[in-house]
């Protein structure tokens, strides 16, 4: 902003050298204005100095510009015009600026991958993402995934062997009661696996059926569901087998797939297009037994989306590139256990914890999720908000000056 010094000149808004032109080397014939350096003297005004000669070209330019451009009206030693307008318009950029500059939250991959088997480290995998992290045939937990709060299934006074994480025990315990207030009473089959256990399981079916008929219906260790301590296969109480028919048909698997989501509870594996048994949404055979705790609140958007829990992850929580195996970048990476890649191990392979999942394509290692951006990332390496409350203060200055500007007219 250009001041007045003591003897009526003005000078530039910051010292000697502001506004100095290249190749500018002025003229000797016009009388040089004194330029402002220091505090203001005993007099009231500034302390004086003679220029050099590209001082004084300078100078003489910064006093044309002024002369030309505004309309002075004077308020102490400070020169009014339409400084407030061009201050007005600066503060908004700057304000703005704060806006545009500040980083953008991190996004989900959004597109649904393809059905493919592969051996990707999800994003989130941490204990606390338990509602958001998400394992399919292309993402996995570690091995040594074990969540630290499973407590046995019955404290939710249900029937069935096993365990389950504490942060679905309330939940759960509200659904058995009201299935069994509707006359349609549940029980529970197979809640949590450890990933030895996931092993023992994958390896008999294969057994059973072969490689590939197997991996559509159980999932890969490191793969399920199971190990996340969030899901459970439900039966009716004292009643057949659920893997026998199509559970949805009895009176509990109706009541279940029209309530669960009530009290945070998804089936994680519902029939295709068309009532497909394999479904390309989920790339997996349709399971009515099988429910995944999401929490009230996210079943509620999962359910009125009318997505599967898979689609539905993959499109707002899921930071993983499902192309390059690299976790995208998130501003506040939790802390989550080490994933530990190694070559893939046979479909028979011995259950032992030590054996990696049986895999189409060999395990791929991912970086962990990038640190959040340092401060001062915005503008020429500027905080944002130093750069929003400098808009801020060129704003008030303007309303200031304009205020100034109307008592003296009146």
């Amino acid at each position: 902003m250009p001041v007045t010094t003591a003897s009526g000149k003005v000078a530039g808004p910051g010292g000697a050298s502001d506004g100095l032109a290249a190749g500018d080397d002025g003229g000797a014939d016009d009388e040089a204005p004194a330029v402002a350096l220091g505090p203001p003297d005993d007099g009231g005004g500034f302390t004086e100095v003679q220029p050099t000669r590209r001082e004084a070209t300078t100078a003489r330019a910064v006093h044309r510009l002024v002369a030309r451009k505004f309309t002075p009206g004077i308020v102490g030693n400070v020169r009014f015009g339409r400084v407030p307008s061009v201050a007005l318009l600066l503060g908004v950029v700057l304000a703005g600026a704060l806006a545009v500059s500040a980083p953008a939250p991190a996004t989900a991959i959004g597109r649904l991958p393809a059905c493919r088997l592969a051996d990707i480290m999800t994003v989130p995998n941490d204990y606390d993402s338990w509602s958001t992290t998400l394992v399919d045939w292309l993402l996995r937990v570690p091995r040594n995934y074990r969540p630290p709060d499973l407590v046995p299934v019955s404290n939710a006074g249900i029937a069935g062997p096993g365990r389950i994480r504490a942060v679905a025990i309330d939940d759960l315990r509200a659904m058995t009661r009201a299935a069994a207030r509707n006359g349609t009473p549940i029980a529970v089959n197979s809640p949590y696996r450890s990933y030895a256990e996931q092993v023992a399981s994958f390896n008999g079916w294969v057994n059973v059926d072969g490689y590939d008929d197997a991996i559509t219906y159980s999932q890969r260790p490191g793969h399920s569901e199971h190990q996340l301590g969030l899901t459970i296969d439900f039966m009716t109480l004292n009643g057949p087998s659920a893997l026998q028919g199509d559970w949805s048909t009895t009176p509990s698997g109706a009541w279940m797939a029209a309530n669960a989501w009530k009290y945070g509870w998804l089936m994680s594996y519902p029939k295709g297009e068309d009532g497909a048994l394999f479904s390309e949404a989920t790339c997996f055979h349709y399971e009515p037994w099988h429910y995944r705790y999401v929490g009230r609140e996210m079943a509620r958007k999962i359910h009125r989306s009318g997505l599967t829990i898979r689609e539905y992850l993959w499109k707002h929580h899921t930071l993983v590139n499902p192309r390059t195996g690299q976790p995208i970048a998130t501003q506040t990476p939790t802390p989550s256990p080490s994933p530990t890649p190694t070559p893939a191990a046979s479909a028979t392979a011995s259950p032992t914890p030590g054996a990696e999942a049986p895999s189409a394509a060999p395990a791929t290692p991912t970086a962990a999720p990038s640190a959040s951006p340092p401060p001062g990332s915005g503008p020429l390496g500027i905080d944002p908000l130093v750069i929003g409350i400098g808009g801020l203060a060129l704003v008030i200055l303007a309303a200031l000056a304009w205020a100034v500007r109307r008592g003296q007219g009146a």
